[in-house]
């Protein structure tokens, strides 16, 4: 069996490129409510700046922005220019004057030395093909005492459990498997060893379950479709992905209840000093 094709950095680019109108849109939009969540572990004080590397649409810059205003500033980067266009929109209809928006690598950011107090970076590592370099940069731009605040989706239980496990075991089934550049979880013993490993000190770690529910299977594949399993299904030609989709939406059809598909989601939340 030939080793499956890795995403490439200009493939996750294409993907956020494509489904910016859309990200966080279909479900109960996690990444909203997770971004919050990890702002509710920063350190805040007035005045203070903020690096969000990868930001998105805005789920940790938007509420970061809001509880910093006026006085401190948040700056968000993403790869996708696309994807950062819908972040200004919602900047805009919030009324919030205090942010920065730039299309940036994360492996190559374009600060100086110790610029920001706070560095976020939000169930991202895995999308950077360059893991090392990216937390070498944050570490660069964080202001010596300053913080860096992470989450990432936890081992246990694994993401979106049992639906996306389901998933990964029937794409490599089907021989279509696109993984991303590295592992999406992580446990926070994980965590903790790699911020260490970069120089980062006084970790600690947070670890919660969250029970998500999609209304409808089809939605929960929508929500697929705006995320790193959507370079597996547009791997295949239309025929098999059809009859993939038709097969999988079948297995969870079962495990409807009356409000509708329920998921386990593990989050690691980590903020540790510079």
């Amino acid at each position: 069996m030939p080793e499956p094709r890795i995403a490439t950095k200009a493939m996750i680019e294409q993907m956020f490129d494509n489904v910016a109108t859309s990200y966080d849109q279909t479900g109960p939009s996690i990444f909203t409510q997770f971004g919050a969540r990890l702002v509710e572990h920063m350190p805040l004080t007035s005045g203070a700046s903020i690096l969000d590397v990868a930001t998105g649409t805005g789920a940790v810059l938007l509420p970061a922005a809001r509880l910093l205003a006026p006085a401190g500033r948040v700056t968000g980067v993403d790869l996708s220019m696309t994807i950062l266009e819908e972040a200004e929109r919602a900047v805009h209809r919030s009324g919030l004057t205090n942010v920065e928006l730039r299309k940036m690598d994360a492996e190559h950011l374009d600060f100086a030395d110790h610029s920001f107090d706070i560095v976020s970076c939000a169930f991202a590592f895995f999308l950077f093909p360059d893991k090392e370099a990216a937390l070498s940069e944050m570490y660069r731009v964080c202001k010596p005492g300053g913080y860096i605040v992470v989450s990432t989706f936890d081992k246990t239980p694994p993401p979106f459990n049992p639906a996306l496990p389901r998933f990964a075991q029937q794409a490599k089934d089907y021989r279509v498997t696109v993984p991303m550049p590295h592992q999406a979880n992580n446990s926070p013993e994980e965590i903790e060893a790699l911020l260490n490993r970069f120089g980062f000190r006084s970790i600690e770690t947070y670890s919660e379950t969250n029970d998500i529910t999609y209304a409808r299977v089809e939605d929960w594949w929508e929500f697929l479709m705006t995320v790193g399993p959507r370079l597996t299904i547009l791997g295949m030609d239309e025929k098999m992905r059809t009859r993939f989709k038709d097969e999988y939406l079948s297995k969870l059809r079962p495990m409807l209840v009356k409000d509708g598909l329920h998921l386990s989601v593990g989050v690691v939340y980590a903020i540790a000093q510079c």
